[in-house]
């Protein structure tokens, strides 16, 4: 009967940290996906040279979506840490002060990216047959990199308050808009590659809103008006462990 009872609190947190990180864990495996749900239907529809182009664009589309992670991870935690000690005043200000700064930075860097795409894709010795397709693809894949980088912050700021499930809920009706708009754009209207580009960003960019309008709905901690201290550089300097690792 006493290892029961001992027992019992050892199953709940067991059951709880599974409740969080299946999520999480889907959340990651679907994040991958949109690429691969991309090449299936272009590659159906327009044949085996549209499906080798975007084949060919994977390596750097995958490399922005790794670097939006991997500089989101740590402020998941940076989050977690706030919010656990009580300060929960204080989770607006970084919630919009990473939100602006990521979003403007990988704005730059999807701009740039969608303008040096052909350049990036011969560096890494993109077939002549297939670099056209591949080029039209990527520069429009671009302009979805700083919707990403916003779904990644709040999906951040959800998970250190202890919600994993609402991201990977944000994931699913991203993941099905963007099925649903490859079949309108390159099935329906024909507009090969650059349609499955255009359905991926709008799905992203629906991914970024419908969470972003869920954290604002369901937690008031998470909401934040616009005007001036948005960004605010006494949260960058407590934060700054996230990106730099500890001293």
């Amino acid at each position: 009967m006493g290892s029961q009872l001992r027992s019992a609190p050892w199953r709940a947190t067991a059951r709880t940290l599974a409740a969080f990180s299946l999520p999480l864990i889907l959340s990651g495996v679907l994040q991958q996906l949109y690429n691969w749900a991309d090449a299936f239907i272009v590659g159906n529809v327009e044949g085996e040279l549209a499906l080798a182009a975007i084949g060919a664009t994977g390596t750097i589309s995958n490399f922005c979506l790794l670097a939006i992670t991997g500089f989101t991870v740590g402020l998941s935690i940076f989050f977690a840490q706030t919010y656990g000690r009580g300060e929960e005043a204080l989770l607006p200000r970084i919630l919009s002060t990473f939100t602006l700064l990521l979003g403007a930075v990988f704005l730059l860097l999807g701009l740039g990216g969608a303008a040096a795409s052909g350049r990036l894709l011969r560096l890494l010795h993109t077939t002549a047959d297939t670099l056209s397709l591949a080029e039209e693809y990527l520069s429009v894949i671009f302009l979805g990199i700083p919707f990403m980088a916003v779904y990644n912050v709040y999906a951040a700021a959800l998970r250190g308050i202890g919600d994993s499930r609402a991201p990977f809920l944000a994931i699913v009706v991203s993941s099905v808009v963007n099925v649903g708009l490859d079949l309108l754009f390159v099935a329906g209207l024909g507009w090969s590659v650059t349609g499955a580009a255009a359905a991926t960003v709008f799905s992203q960019v629906a991914m970024a809103l419908f969470l972003a309008a869920y954290g604002s709905w369901k937690y008031p901690q998470l909401r934040f008006r616009p005007g001036k201290g948005m960004v605010d550089r006494a949260v960058l300097i407590r934060g700054r462990g996230w990106w730099t690792g500890p001293s």
